[in-house]
């Protein structure tokens, strides 16, 4: 098997829907990845034999609506790939997302952090008009290389703290690429397959 390059980082608080998330995950067409699922104040809900799946139970730490981000910045720190990549715990992925961060992530233009469009209860987010980062116009599809984090790029709970993460990154001059192609599902876990829907954004430093 090939050296994982990413690594999905999962904050839960048990909700039923991990297994049809990790399905999502299991269900890859190339099965070089890596996961840290992290069970937030909580013991362990699911049994689990895959090698690639590390299971954490950390102390209580997302308090509150939007605090995910603690409870990710926490499991990043078990992190061993060059990239880390976020789903959460009731929401899917689509079957060939590794191959594809794979192709971006080699894209000739190399990006810092890669912007996957996500299926957002029947709306594309970000949107294909879209020609910068906008509040309410993007979320947690993205890919972030793990040096930023190394860096202390890490997330600030708010209500927009996924915006805010981007944002940020980018007024650290971070470069920042929105695919083209859709591949996380907001509270859906079928493997739909969208064909390539607007071009490749490049945010990058001047």
């Amino acid at each position: 098997m090939e050296q994982s390059l990413v690594t999905f980082v999962i904050p839960t608080i048990g909700r039923s829907t991990l297994s049809q998330t990790l399905n999502c995950l299991i269900n890859q067409t190339n099965p070089n990845w890596k996961a840290i699922v992290i069970f937030d104040g909580i013991s362990s809900t699911i049994q689990n034999t895959d090698p690639r799946i590390r299971i954490i139970e950390s102390p209580k730490l997302g308090e509150g609506y939007n605090s995910a981000g603690l409870v990710r910045n926490y499991g990043i720190t078990f992190a061993d790939t060059e990239w880390i990549a976020f789903v959460d715990d009731d929401d899917g992925i689509s079957n060939n997302y590794v191959d594809l961060f794979i192709a971006e992530s080699s894209a000739p233009v190399l990006a810092d952090i890669i912007v996957f469009r996500m299926l957002h209860y029947g709306f594309i987010t970000p949107c294909l008009s879209v020609s910068k980062l906008d509040i309410g116009n993007v979320g947690i599809s993205f890919a972030v290389k793990k040096k930023l984090f190394d860096d202390g790029h890490i997330f600030i709970p708010s209500g927009i703290e996924d915006y805010t993460y981007l944002s940020e990154a980018a007024n650290k001059n971070y470069n920042i690429m929105i695919s083209p192609h859709v591949t996380y599902f907001v509270r859906n876990y079928d493997n739909i397959q969208y064909q390539d829907i607007g071009e490749r954004l490049c945010l990058f430093k001047s």
